[in-house]
């Protein structure tokens, strides 16, 4: 097990020496005579985001090397010390680990469950004394922050919310029509015999609004979830409920309004979330070629369609788009309010033995249970089989070829990316180490930083590319002139 976690920390410090300073994943620490002050803060954004590595004993200042005279047997308690000082505590496993003639502590935190958040110094609380993790640094989570992570220790309950105005003739009668035809075919014993109203009333499309007492008794007005799923026109009382779609001419947004730069193209997609949904899909598949797509359309349908039942309808997020960014190289389908319940990122990335119940906890419980019964306007329902959405995607690209999906999760947002990458592209270093031999003859040197972002490599495949070409003494590194970064160059023969 310590020979694991050795190879582990060494490929993480070869990381780090490329790249030149820590990483949001690994948090380095001195503590040559005495634990770091700063360290409780580290164990708290880790706690609070997805995780992540520390070491200690390792100087970053002098180039991730080895600290002298460096006591890990007393840091390695002096870290469990600092772990009983948070709330919850932080459990971590904590090894010594050889490396370069000295031992080092090397630790793995992991992501708290989000009923265990926020994770915060015992001796500040929660509203001060919690961090999340930024970049290569830890930063102090405003009150807003905490607030969302305190109020998901209960089940929200915003998309049963009535909507003021709102009227029966504000649902799409085709679209109802199909929801009441399919929950009597599913539950002929519960809804048979119940009329069109009492069965929506009983499925949370519709409430009582009570505020509105008339001589007739209360009228009845859709909820939040009815809306989405089966109105007309949701974004008549919700302007920012829908879907952004942005074009990019290259692979970094920054570049556009440089120069002669513009977007593609722009789109807002309007209406329920089962239209949508179609409407989204269709737009893609004109941009990016429906004939011999880059992107499996299921793949896609099924990443907007949970982006969209899973996102936060909280009143604070009701202002915000789900976004679609296109750019040449992949898509990026980023919706407000990240993972909820017993979904970690861990969980969602299938590294973990329940990974098959990442959506068994629902931040929008009601619309997703409509949405199991929703229709689409042209045949299909919405959700049929549960929440499996992810693994659906997953499905979907192994079959075409595709790399898997990655995610990324904060407390405000979720985005799941999709490469039009081929898995056989990046099978090995050697294929990596081609691409970068490519991109090194348009360059004079580059940064490994710079050949992640213009070849939209992972940091362990970058680093494993460039180690095999230097082996090779194909490519050599180099420092220019008042600049520490080092670099990488073709050699010249």
């Amino acid at each position: 097990m310590v020979d694991d976690y050795t190879a582990k920390m060494t490929e993480l410090i070869e990381l780090m020496r490329l790249i030149g300073n820590d990483t949001q994943q690994c948090e380095v620490k001195e503590c040559k005579r005495k634990i770091s002050s700063t360290i409780t803060d580290t164990l708290s954004a880790f706690s609070n985001g997805a995780g992540g590595w520390i070491i200690l004993g390792l100087s970053e200042k002098n180039g991730f090397t080895p600290v002298p005279d460096f006591n890990a047997r007393s840091m390695q308690e002096s870290l469990s010390q600092a772990c009983e000082k948070m709330t919850p505590v932080v459990r971590p496993v904590i090894v010594t680990c050889p490396f370069e003639g000295s031992n080092l502590v090397f630790a793995r935190v992991d992501e708290m469950l989000p009923r265990d958040k926020p994770c915060f110094v015992s001796s500040i609380g929660a509203h001060g004394g919690s961090y999340i993790r930024t970049g290569d640094g830890d930063r102090r989570m405003t009150a807003y922050e905490v607030d969302r992570l305190i109020e998901e220790h209960l089940q929200p309950t915003y998309d049963l919310d009535i909507v003021a105005d709102a009227a029966i003739a504000d649902l799409d009668p085709t679209l109802t029509a199909g929801l009441l035809e399919r929950v009597r075919s599913q539950h002929p014993h519960v809804f048979a015999d119940r009329s069109d109203t009492d069965t929506l009333l009983d499925l949370q499309v519709l409430r009582h609004d009570d505020s509105d007492y008339g001589r007739a008794g209360s009228v009845l007005r859709p909820t939040l979830a009815g809306l989405l799923a089966l109105g007309r026109y949701p974004q008549k009382f919700f302007p920012r409920l829908n879907v952004s779609i942005a074009v990019f001419p290259g692979t970094n947004r920054n570049d556009v309004f440089r120069g002669d730069e513009r977007l593609i193209a722009s789109q807002t997609v309007v209406g329920s979330i089962p239209v949508m949904i179609d409407d989204t899909v269709t737009s893609l598949m004109r941009w990016i070629g429906a004939r011999k797509p880059d992107y499996p359309p299921a793949a896609l349908r099924e990443a907007i369609a949970n982006a969209l039942t899973h996102r936060d309808y909280s009143p604070d997020a009701r202002g915000t788009q789900v976004h679609v960014s296109v750019f040449t190289d992949r898509i990026e389908i980023s919706n407000p309010g990240g993972l909820y319940g017993t979904v970690t990122h861990d969980v969602l990335a299938g590294s973990n033995p329940v990974a098959g119940t990442a959506f068994s906890s629902t931040r929008n419980q009601f619309l997703f249970t409509l949405l199991e019964s929703t229709p689409y306007p042209d045949g299909g329902f919405v959700n049929p089989e549960g929440g499996d959405g992810y693994q659906r995607i997953a499905a979907a690209l192994r079959e075409n070829g595709i790399e898997p999906a990655t995610t990324r999760n904060d407390i405000n947002t979720f985005t799941m990316t999709i490469t039009k990458h081929r898995t056989i592209k990046h099978g090995s270093p050697s294929d990596v180490s081609k691409e970068i031999m490519t991109l090194l003859e348009r360059h004079s040197a580059m940064s490994v930083k710079e050949i992640i972002r213009e070849l939209s490599l992972t940091p362990l495949a970058a680093t494993s590319g460039l180690r095999e070409l230097v082996k090779e003494g194909r490519v050599a590194t180099v420092r220019l002139q008042d600049d520490p970064t080092q670099r990488y160059r073709l050699k010249t023969s």
